[in-house]
């Protein structure tokens, strides 16, 4: 005789205990269900399913005739039918899938709002740091990319002109086909205009300037890269400041100071002798404190004196 078991969970989290008895020669087949017979069927030899409730679920218990003769089971809930179960389950999968896709969208827009953001931070920071060392004319990572492939150098002078009562400094260069450009910035109306490299600018000054053939008005003027008559008007102004504020040493050992910090530490140290008569106030970056600090390095110090003490 054939005795299987199977148990039914409900949606309410109850248990059901199904089982059946197929006997082997009379093929009389019994169905129960917690103990109580739900189907009894009589020589039962073929093949055959059988379909009853349990509380609102519709279950099958399928009886499959073997080529040897003997007999499989299956006991399974159809939740493909047309019941109310199944319309319930069918509305909860569907509000459950639209929860899911509704989620499923809103992490993908989270996505690409967060990617869109970082997308724009990181531009606007690669700006940043161009406009840190530079000045863009039409700023852009593509430009950008353009110029460092397809630009040409040339050099740019800036001269300082009244508009009004507003102060601004204009540039100027040319092109390899002599085509003449110019643009300008604004500063400050009144004191020493200030580049954004740190040194105080004169008209004429000159620094390397990258433009698109293509298109000249794409170009961007650097300012850490001045020209080298630039750099010796830097050179000169702060062997000046550093004899004016130290009137106890040579000239010739300010001026070797100069060229020391200027080969040792580079070009751009020097605007801490340019401002070393500036309070903090003044200028935060460069000014007396923060030159006592450059020049007092002790390994800077040793190699003062080592190249500067018969000066």
């Amino acid at each position: 005789m054939a005795q299987l078991g199977w148990v039914l969970l409900d949606s309410h989290g109850g248990q059901h205990k199904v089982g059946l008895y197929h006997g082997d020669n009379s093929g009389h087949l019994v169905i129960h269900c917690n103990l109580r017979v739900i189907q009894l069927d009589f020589s039962v030899r073929e093949s055959r399913t059988y379909s009853f409730f349990i509380e609102d679920e519709l279950c099958e218990l399928s009886l499959q005739k073997e080529p040897n003769g003997q007999f499989s089971y299956a006991f399974l809930v159809n939740k493909t039918v047309d019941t109310p179960r199944n319309r319930d389950r069918k509305a909860d999968e569907n509000r459950t899938n639209k929860q899911v896709w509704m989620f499923v969208g809103g992490f993908l827009l989270l996505l690409a709002i967060v990617f869109g953001g970082l997308t724009w931070y990181g531009r606007q920071q690669r700006n940043k740091e161009l406009s840190s060392t530079s000045l863009f004319s039409q700023v852009s990572a593509e430009n950008a990319r353009r110029l460092s492939l397809e630009g040409q150098t040339t050099s740019a002078q800036l001269y300082v002109v009244f508009e009004g009562l507003n102060r601004k400094v204009f540039y100027g260069f040319k092109t390899a086909d002599n085509v003449q450009v110019s643009g300008k910035f604004a500063v400050q109306d009144t004191g020493a205009v200030v580049l954004i490299n740190g040194f105080p600018l004169q008209d004429q000054d000159a620094f390397e300037l990258r433009y698109l053939p293509d298109n000249p008005r794409i170009h961007r003027l650097d300012f850490y890269h001045p020209t080298r008559s630039t750099m010796t008007r830097y050179i000169q102004l702060a062997t000046m400041v550093e004899a004016r504020n130290h009137p106890e040493q040579t000239l010739k050992r300010s001026q070797c100071i100069t060229l020391l910090l200027a080969e040792h530490l580079g070009w751009d140290k020097l605007a801490y002798m340019i401002f070393q008569d500036k309070t903090a106030a003044q200028n935060t970056r460069y000014n007396h404190d923060s030159y006592l600090r450059l020049v007092r390095e002790p390994e800077f110090a040793r190699l003062l004196e080592k190249e500067c003490w018969d000066k």
